[in-house]
């Protein structure tokens, strides 16, 4: 499994906003190496330019931005809050990050249909979004 590892799945009670809810998605992808510091700056710019266009469904967020952002190597994050993050005058929330650095604009394609696939089965999601820990929450995601 080489687009999401382990270490790169945290759960969190929290965030203050939205703005620190992608700045601690991004944390393991930068910790690891796969983005620059710069690169959770580029996504919050983007949100605050063209509205939250991260949200793709209910309860669930893609935080990404372009490769010239600050992407170092292609690879996912998956943070899952306990409390609805609510987006700047939007009645749009979410708890499910899955953050997306992506080193070109084509090495991530297929993982994101699977993500899509996974993520459009509504028991799926309902189950992930009540993962007890880690290790159940990276079983969602580990064939991705």
């Amino acid at each position: 499994m080489s687009l999401l590892k382990k270490e790169n799945v945290q759960i969190c009670e929290s965030a203050d906003n939205w703005r620190d809810a992608i700045r601690i998605s991004v944390r393991p992808l930068e910790q690891g190496g796969y983005v620059e510091s710069c690169y959770k700056d580029g996504i919050i710019e983007n949100v605050e330019k063209l509205g939250p266009y991260i949200i793709i469904a209910d309860h669930i967020a893609l935080p990404h931005a372009r490769p010239e952002q600050g992407a170092v190597k292609t690879q996912i994050g998956i943070t899952l809050f306990r409390q609805d993050i609510e987006f700047d005058g939007k009645e749009t929330t979410a708890r499910l990050f899955v953050t997306l650095a992506a080193k070109d604009n084509n090495s991530h394609l297929d993982a994101l249909v699977q993500i899509s696939e996974l993520l459009s089965d509504e028991d799926k999601v309902e189950r992930i979004l009540k993962a007890p820990d880690v290790q159940t929450l990276y079983h969602y995601f580990e064939r991705i």
